[in-house]
């Protein structure tokens, strides 16, 4: 990625940071009786991490992102089909493996604890490093086979959401990209270094062993690209960097004589820097309930509700005995009895409490089942066209939509969140409902609109499984008739939504992000802003 930049954009995120750093001596300075003390060896040149962020973002006009547990930061669009995931770090020159992911929620849900506590149990009972890492060898690989699932989805996931819908031409490559400062004593430089942000080859995983003989629930693993290291603790992974072989620039860095003059007189300096779009208003809310849970049957959900195949007129009645026409002869009577038998209960019953819904479900199920087994193509599309949904058929639900509409009746657009008097029907026609959506950070945008009682629903207008598509395959990684869980949403770190009203557009831009439960945005609406 570094040699495909443009050479003055580095120079000025190569200023923005050297100058910063130039500073780091008035961090170091001792004060004795109102005196500063001579420095008598070199400090370190100082990276503050969220300035070389930020310094990333203005120099190279990157995308920030404000996902949890990926290990990607910024996004960077090269041309309009080359595109970079970007991780950015500090760390010193000669320090040794950095974090790169944690898998807490997921860890404690599928009990990896439990598996490394037997490690454990038999580093204690065998008290010699090489015996244990031989009888841990299969438990330790099978931690690291769920660790690599979970990266390898966060990645996937990730690279979908810089790409965007209908982006089959658009190629994404993600780096880490470092600044690692010298230590205090050397020569003030600041080396650049980059190296590739690769998902997990699963096939070629080796096990190196714990970390430590009293450490046995902590190992090391390779894949023969990267060198990884998990630690129990806080389900935390670790990858060594192989700082000296990554270089790929070296700044070096002159000490301002005096720093602390320099803050006095700040103000009588001006930066000039490039402004970011301005925003108006945001809100964000969580995708699952108050319970951890993603409503069943509707929202991202959409395609796990009932069947729309019409009752007039016996219509389902007479689609059930066409197939069976057309099949008899096809099918062995034991199948044919089974699938009929299931598709009356399914068709022609009503399922009104939620229990019943979920006998429903388990119906179609095994349909589903019964006709992989038989593997006929059209038969499959016959059935599916009966008892299922479009497989990408979905929408994003806002909660509490009537007071949000109440409250912001033009975040939208002029009068879209407005109702007919007394009513739950919104007041003005479809076409008169659109708006601009832009997904974050790829740019994409669809013409989406409000829909549904109480406007309830964010549509796409023409095409709606566009939407469902790319979100419910690409953003969470879900196979078809998949539905989206909670524990979907904590393995790929992505439990929320943000919609940012931009002042200068008529355009919401809306990103996947993560709150905080315990500690969540101001912007916040729903039941997670009660808390």
């Amino acid at each position: 990625m570094w040699n495909e930049l443009d050479v003055c954009k580095k120079d000025k995120y190569k200023a923005l940071i050297t100058n910063f750093a130039s500073l780091s001596e008035a961090f170091s300075q001792k004060v004795s009786s109102g005196k500063v003390i001579d420095i008598t060896e070199s400090v370190g040149p100082i990276v503050n991490s969220k300035f070389q962020e930020t310094a990333f973002q203005r120099a190279f006009d990157a995308v920030g992102e404000d996902i949890a547990n990926t290990s990607y930061d910024v996004s960077l669009k090269i041309d309009d089909t080359h595109k970079y995931l970007v991780g950015i770090k500090s760390f010193g020159f000669y320090s040794g493996d950095q974090k790169i992911a944690q898998f807490k929620a997921s860890s404690v849900a599928d009990g990896w604890s439990i598996i490394l506590a037997e490690a454990r149990s038999n580093a204690e009972r065998l008290k010699d490093k090489n015996l244990a890492d031989k009888e841990n060898a299969s438990l330790y690989l099978e931690i690291a086979r769920k660790v690599a699932i979970l990266r390898n989805e966060r990645i996937a996931s990730s690279k979908e959401l810089v790409k965007g819908f209908d982006a089959s031409d658009v190629s994404v490559k993600a780096v880490y990209h470092v600044l690692m400062p010298s230590k205090k004593g050397e020569a003030p430089q600041i080396h650049v270094g980059e190296i590739d942000y690769l998902p997990i080859d699963i096939e070629h995983i080796e096990i190196l062993g714990s970390t430590a003989l009293s450490k046995s629930a902590n190992f090391k693993f390779t894949d023969g690209q990267h060198i990884y290291k998990y630690a129990d603790a806080d389900s935390q992974l670790f990858m060594s960097f192989n700082n000296k072989d990554i270089v790929v620039d070296t700044w070096h860095v002159s000490y301002l004589e005096d720093a602390f003059s320099f803050f006095e007189n700040l103000h009588e300096e001006a930066i000039d820097l490039p402004k970011g779009k301005n925003i108006d208003t945001t809100i964000s809310w969580m995708i699952a309930n108050e319970d951890g849970n993603v409503e069943e049957s509707s929202g991202y959900n959409g395609f796990d509700g009932a069947t729309k195949l019409q009752k007039k007129n016996g219509y389902r009645e007479k689609r059930i005995d066409s197939f069976r026409k057309k099949y008899e002869n096809e099918l062995p009577e034991s199948d044919m009895k089974f699938i009929i038998s299931h598709l009356e209960e399914f068709l022609l019953k009503d399922y009104p409490e939620k229990k019943d819904k979920r006998k429903r479900k388990r119906i179609r199920s095994e349909l589903r089942e019964k006709i992989i087994m038989i593997d006929n193509i059209e038969m499959k599309n016959e059935i599916s066209s009966m008892i299922d949904r479009p497989v990408s058929e979905m929408y994003i639900p806002i909660p509490e939509s009537r007071m949000f509409h109440y409250e912001n009746p033009d975040f939208f657009g002029e009068n879209i969140g407005t109702f007919e008097d007394d009513s739950k029907k919104l007041a003005l026609d479809k076409d008169q409902r659109t708006f601009e959506l832009e997904f974050l950070p790829s740019g994409k945008r669809i013409t989406a609109y409000i829909n549904q009682e109480y406007g309830k629903a964010i549509q796409s207008f023409n095409k709606q499984g566009i939407l469902g598509e790319w979100i419910l395959r690409g953003v969470f990684q879900l196979k078809e008739y998949e539905p989206l869980t909670g524990k979907r949403l904590n393995d790929l770190g992505i439990n929320a939504i943000r919609l940012i009203k931009f002042n200068d557009e008529n355009v919401i831009g809306l990103e996947f992000t993560w709150i905080d439960v315990g500690n969540p945005p101001n912007d916040a609406i729903g039941w997670v802003s009660r808390r």
